[in-house]
């Protein structure tokens, strides 16, 4: 956010109602100084004013903290960019993590009566849970900030290849077992195609970062 662009913003739609810095700050509650200091970059409205300035202004939230006015078309899109701002990659991939590891979770649970053969009532119950654990995976994954960034970035890509392969290990684990398939071999089997599957997706994504590079 650039509070130089932003405090210019808010004088601009201050003017334009026809109010001074006193009449702004009477109506919000707080000192003209305040309003000074905003109008010229030196500090930002308490969030708690966030509302109260944009109904005074009749602008929208993403339109002044991106000191400018929005069209309808990019009302979300600017929302989603001025949120992802202030959420650092670190967050990011720990959502990622978080939203793969109940993935595991779900698949096993619904396979797990191919796997143990539970009495009948538990196995409906572990397929159940295990149905609602990856439907709350995709809706969260497909709701929540971020999910062009979590996509785009490397580690994030990193992050749902191993997953991936755990996951398959851990379906096939307990048949590797009932067949006597040494560990060492059943980790040589899902290992090297998981590192070449992380290669395809570095240079995938090295790729698009050229291409990016190329078009600015």
């Amino acid at each position: 956010m650039d509070q130089q662009q932003i405090g210019r913003f808010i004088q601009e739609q201050r003017k334009a109602h026809g109010m001074t810095q006193q009449d702004l700050a009477d109506r919000l509650g707080v000192t003209n100084k305040a309003v000074s200091k905003w109008e010229k970059g030196h500090s930002m409205p308490d969030v708690a004013l966030f509302e109260p300035l944009c109904k005074e202004l009749e602008i929208s939230i993403p339109e002044l903290l991106s000191g400018r006015k929005i069209d309808a078309e990019d009302q979300q899109q600017t929302a989603e960019q001025l949120l992802m701002e202030s959420i650092s990659m670190r967050k990011l991939i720990g959502l990622s993590v978080f939203l793969q590891l109940n993935s595991i979770i779900g698949v096993l649970l619904v396979i797990s009566p191919f796997l143990f053969h539970p009495e009948r009532p538990l196995n409906l119950l572990l397929v159940a849970l295990g149905l609602v654990e990856c439907a709350m995976v995709v809706y969260f994954d497909s709701t929540l900030p971020g999910k062009e960034a979590r996509r785009q970035s490397l580690t994030v890509r990193f992050v749902y290849t191993i997953c991936l392969f755990l996951t398959i290990a851990a379906i096939n684990y307990p048949a590797s077992v009932r067949e006597g398939v040494p560990l060492t071999t059943e980790i040589l089997i899902f290992l090297i195609p998981c590192l070449l599957a992380l290669l395809i997706q570095f240079f995938i994504w090295r790729h698009r970062r050229k291409t990016e590079h190329s078009r600015k």
